[in-house]
């Protein structure tokens, strides 16, 4: 009663994880996409002031982030997170690839000697 049958409980769980390897490698390539569209595009003017002279001060002005504004830094943290997703589900599918490979040459002595 418990015993599955030749390929039924692979074939549920392949398609589980097909189902989530796709949807990793969608989202991750989204995700860089629009990072790289937050770092292409220009994100108007500069908000840390005038900068070419400060007359009567010593003091040299930097900004409190570093030259990148909050969309640059923005668009940096969502295009890495995205080239993660895209490398973690690139390689949850070929490990199911290889899982798959692997099982069917295991059975398939097993599947063939049935007949």
């Amino acid at each position: 009663m418990g015993e599955e049958q030749a390929g039924q409980g692979a074939s549920s769980r392949s398609g589980l994880a097909r189902l989530v390897s796709v949807s990793m490698v969608v989202l991750g390539a989204m995700a860089v996409v629009i990072g790289l569209v937050l770092l292409v595009l220009p994100s108007g003017q500069a908000s840390f002031g005038w900068f070419a002279h400060a007359p009567l001060s010593d003091t040299t002005f930097f900004p409190p982030s570093g030259l990148l504004s909050p969309r640059n830094q923005l668009g940096i943290g969502v295009f890495t997170i995205g080239l993660a997703v895209l490398a973690f589900g690139a390689g949850w599918m070929l490990g199911s690839r290889l899982e798959r490979a692997r099982w069917l040459s295991r059975n398939y002595f097993r599947m063939s000697t049935r007949r």
